[in-house]
């Protein structure tokens, strides 16, 4: 009898540890996946006017993102989270997180998160596809404001942040 007992014994413990080392590991990567999000950039949500976030805008590559105040934008190389909602491509998978071109812009009202304001850029059709669009928020301190926002999945920690470079 005691060798049967020993036997289910192993047996039992097997078929814990069968099931519960993979239970333990996924949620061990969950965790590390939570804790390698990026934090946003310094400063707090801003809202932004319209003539605040006239002007040029440089990412630490040196992409250029320049906003008119007639409602026009241009690019050059800048980073970003594009995407192509009609094709169903987005940068960090489908589509460049770095683009050169021109288009249209619009800001909300700052009721993006947290009091944010907001910025959509809509890239003129025929760019990379017909529908190309990028969203960025405003962040930071009045005197030193960012557009940023995470590329991709935000659990990959990629950021794209954007300087004002023409401050009055």
């Amino acid at each position: 009898m005691p060798i049967w007992g020993g036997i289910l014994l192993g047996l039992s413990i097997g078929a814990v540890l069968v099931v519960l080392v993979p239970l333990v590991l996924v949620a061990l990567l969950l965790t590390l996946r939570a804790v390698n999000a990026a934090p946003p950039p310094d400063g707090s949500p801003l809202a932004l006017t319209a003539s605040e976030l006239t002007g040029t805008w440089q990412d630490d590559r040196g992409g250029i993102l320049v906003l008119a105040a007639d409602g026009t934008f241009s690019t050059t190389e800048a980073c970003g989270d594009y995407a192509d909602f009609d094709e169903g491509t987005h940068s960090g998978f489908d589509l460049p997180s770095r683009m050169s071109g021109t288009g249209t812009w619009d800001s909300d009202d700052g009721s993006y998160r947290d009091g944010a304001t907001g910025v959509t850029l809509d890239f003129a059709p025929g760019y990379a596809a017909e529908d190309v669009s990028g969203f960025l928020e405003a962040r930071g301190h009045r005197d030193s404001p960012v557009l940023w926002t995470y590329v991709g999945d935000p659990d990959s920690g990629v950021l794209c942040v954007l300087e004002k470079v023409d401050r009055p």
